[in-house]
């Protein structure tokens, strides 16, 4: 009995990882005990990350079905780097992934450089996913504008594997997959939301979130709806809701930010929903605004005046075009 115990328990290690080879299994063992996903380069020097390093070293050697065994069995920080290269393969099993994950509530840390943000498994996949049209846009751009020696000189070479049509088809696949979900945490909504500048597909799956989960990015892609009967729930959400108002600049906004100005001065949000309107009373608000960050002895404060001057530039407005022209007499000085 000892004796078969003692085989089982020299076998369960063996069946565990032999889908991975010796070195890649040495590497995926040292990658599975990491907490965080990091860049390439972290912290205020810009040192080169040893967890980085590793995820580059098993893209180096890892075959497709030893990163999908990887993808589907390591911790989260696993399971995100090697997503990330199914991603960049191409691999055929993408949106199966991509399922898995949805059902994966966990929030996972991310490190770039000296900043760090929380995300998803689901929301970052879909992250490499949509970010492969942005290097498809890139590769186009540096066709037109440089030669090869350039490209290559200066290290601007981009590459993937993927069409356009082809990128924009399984996002196509992923949304729907979103939209179905009722396990999807709300920071993967969130996420996925920004990224397609709050428009998405079927009103009443995002009004379901937004009614769930009434997050600023929630409520600002039901606000592109433009529906009245939405107009309740902002009122009740109004912190979460000026990115909304931006979208729905409805009349019944107006006294609730004329309410809100002065707790809002450096909010960037608000100035979306101010510049959106052009009409006196917020008009006046947005010239408050303004004088009052002009007026400023402090550089960090004057600094929004760059965020305000973005929001007006964004909508058709001639008391905005006005004050723009005070801004760039402002930047003159």
């Amino acid at each position: 009995m000892k004796i078969f115990f003692l085989l089982i328990v020299l076998i369960i290690p063996y069946f565990s990882f032999s889908q991975l080879s010796e070195k890649a299994n040495i590497i995926y063992q040292e990658l599975n005990t990491k907490k965080q996903i990091e860049s390439q380069n972290i912290g205020y020097n810009g040192q080169e990350s040893q967890v980085y390093l590793l995820y580059s070293e098993l893209n180096k050697i890892a075959t497709d079905s030893e990163v999908l065994f990887m993808a589907e069995n390591g911790n989260n920080v696993v399971k995100n780097y090697m997503s990330a290269i199914l991603v960049d393969r191409k691999f055929n099993k993408i949106l199966t992934l991509f399922k898995t994950f949805l059902n994966n509530q966990e929030e996972i840390h991310i490190q770039t450089g000296c900043m760090g943000y929380n995300s998803t498994l689901a929301g970052q996949l879909y992250s490499y996913i949509f970010y492969q049209n942005e290097k498809i846009e890139n590769i186009k751009f540096n066709k037109e504008n440089y030669t090869r020696k350039e490209i290559k000189e200066y290290q601007f070479e981009v590459n993937t594997k993927w069409t356009k049509k082809e990128i924009d088809n399984l996002l196509k696949e992923l949304n729907f997959a979103v939209l179905d979900s009722e396990e999807i945490a709300p920071i993967t909504l969130n996420i996925i939301f920004n990224l397609n500048n709050y428009e998405f597909d079927n009103y009443d799956k995002v009004k379901y979130f937004a009614t769930k989960y009434p997050s600023r990015e929630t409520l600002a892609t039901l606000a592109n709806f433009q529906n009245k009967n939405d107009l309740p729930l902002f009122h009740q959400n109004i912190d979460n809701s000026f990115l909304a108002i931006s979208k729905f600049p409805d009349e019944s906004f107006v006294e609730v930010l004329q309410n809100n100005e002065e707790k809002n001065i450096e909010n960037l949000d608000y100035y979306e929903a101010i510049a959106s309107f052009c009409i006196d009373d917020v008009n006046k608000i947005k010239k408050n605004i303004f004088d009052k960050l002009s007026k400023s002895d402090d550089i960090f404060t004057k600094e929004y005046i760059q965020y305000l001057e973005a929001a007006l530039k964004k909508y058709s407005c001639e008391y905005n075009s006005n004050l723009l022209l005070e801004i760039d007499k402002l930047h003159i000085r």
